[in-house]
């Protein structure tokens, strides 16, 4: 193959393959010179042409040395050639020798090997036997019984009382530390306690959990004469809301922002709305989510003149933005109208000032459906019309870890009168309590529960037995 590779025309400017152990060392140093040679060679006419006097005398140099060793393989080769020929007749003399010693010569060295093993053999075991006896010879005499042998009719295995401690064990310990690595692992924030154990910020309600068969059109799902915890659960936001007035002034503009987009921020502000409106109060939702518009679109509004159009054009009146009584007769919304490319700069105009300052004067309460704060500058933008912000908490998928970027942003100051609100919490069996255990008959109507009906007609016959004695 060396020798096919140095003949071949075509390769005379490739590198000669080296370090191949199959010749001496004499040709290894000849061809590490030819590619020494062959790349200074390359090097100058990367710089030039063939016609270079330099790259001629290397060119002859190299042919030259192709030469050498080519010879130098063609040397290596016939060497290689008489030693096989020498090595063949060496193999046949060793045949010949061997075939000259008798048949019964082989055999009987055969048998003389196989009989001189099974002797060795025969007395290694002798000898084993004879170690065996000594060491028997020498114990007989120690042994001594100790205790007798006692008979017993009560089974020795399996035994029932280990196996049913075992059990107990596997019982105890096995969910124990299923549940302390489940513990450990879950660093989602699930209670109330979670918040108020890692920072100071005012938690204004805990929004329970709706089932997904409850979900009617628009997610509106409070009423007001109802009694479920959701009712009960935006009532009781309400009334922790005025407890955040400022100067004496209720706050009128109430913004909805949260971590990250899944949280229930429109879920919150359609809900808030109309417990709001319940009071008699005159309540605008403002979809203020430019980029996405999810609370127009749930609200069939997405279509239309709305907040982007009035943002970019001043001749554009606040009435024809307005969708008035959607649901219910004291709540009116505005949707975003388009997305628009640049919601930044919209919501920096004195337009959206002005906006606010008209609602301020129609309506009691200013409900805004904002942005996930930290992800986009929307949030930070639109704080500077709100008198209250409300941070929104989804139980189970936001990260303990995080909040003390709410702390942070509570310290700063950089939203405005911060308050949280925890959504999704699972409520227990026992009814609505918030994880207090306090009843007071809100988790179940009894109106619809047979049991409910019994427990009554048990109570007040108990009652009026006791009246009568």
């Amino acid at each position: 193959m060396m020798r096919g590779y140095l003949a071949d025309g075509s390769k005379k400017n490739e590198l000669i393959p080296n370090n191949t152990g199959l010749v001496d060392a004499n040709v290894e140093t000849q061809i590490n010179d030819y590619n020494t040679t062959l790349l200074r060679r390359n090097r100058l006419i990367e710089g030039s042409s063939d016609a270079n006097p330099v790259v001629q005398d290397l060119d002859r140099a190299l042919q030259s040395m192709r030469g050498n060793i080519g010879r130098a393989v063609d040397n290596a080769i016939g060497g290689l050639r008489i030693k096989a020929g020498n090595m063949k007749k060496e193999e046949q003399a060793a045949r010949g020798k061997a075939m000259q010693v008798p048949q019964k010569q082989r055999v009987m060295l055969s048998v003389e090997r196989q009989q001189k093993v099974k002797e060795e053999l025969y007395l290694y075991l002798l000898n084993k036997r004879e170690e065996n006896a000594i060491n028997q010879a020498m114990t007989e005499d120690n042994i001594r019984v100790i205790d007798p042998a006692i008979v017993t009719y009560d089974p020795v295995a399996p035994s029932k009382m280990r196996k049913l401690g075992l059990g107990m064990g596997i019982g105890l310990i096995l969910p124990a530390i299923v549940i302390m690595t489940l513990s450990i692992l879950d660093t989602g924030v699930r209670r109330r306690q979670d918040i108020e154990e890692a920072i100071d910020v005012p938690l204004l309600g805990e929004i329970p959990l709706v089932n997904n068969r409850r979900l009617s059109q628009h997610n509106i799902l409070v009423s007001g004469m109802g009694r479920d915890p959701l009712t009960e659960a935006f009532r009781i936001l309400r009334t922790n809301m005025s407890f955040m007035s400022r100067e004496g002034k209720h706050p009128q503009t109430i913004t909805l922002t949260s971590f990250i987009p899944g949280v229930g921020k429109t879920f919150t502000s359609l809900n808030l709305s109309s417990t709001l409106s319940f009071l008699n109060k005159k309540v605008i939702v403002v979809d203020m989510d430019l980029r996405k518009g999810t609370l127009s679109d749930r609200m069939g509004i997405i279509h239309g003149k709305g907040l982007s159009h009035y943002l970019s054009d001043i001749n554009l009146e606040l009435d024809a933005i307005i969708h008035y009584n959607l649901h219910g007769e004291n709540v009116d919304y505005i949707s975003i109208g388009m997305e628009a490319p640049n919601p930044v700069e919209l919501l920096l105009s004195k337009r959206l000032d002005q906006l606010i300052a008209d609602l301020r004067s129609r309506y009691d309460y200013i409900i805004i459906d904002g942005v996930p704060t930290g992800i986009v500058a929307d949030a930070t933008v639109v704080d500077r019309v709100s008198d209250l912000t409300l941070f929104v908490i989804r139980a189970g998928k936001m990260d303990k870890r995080q909040l003390p970027e709410i702390q942070k942003i509570y310290a700063e100051k950089r939203l405005s009168n911060l308050a949280i609100i925890l959504n999704g919490l699972k409520l227990g069996q026992s009814g609505y309590g918030y994880g207090y255990g306090y009843g007071y008959g809100y988790g179940r109507d009894e109106r619809k529960n047979g049991w409910g009906k019994l427990l009554r007609s048990i109570r007040n016959s108990f009652t009026g037995s006791k009246k009568h004695r």
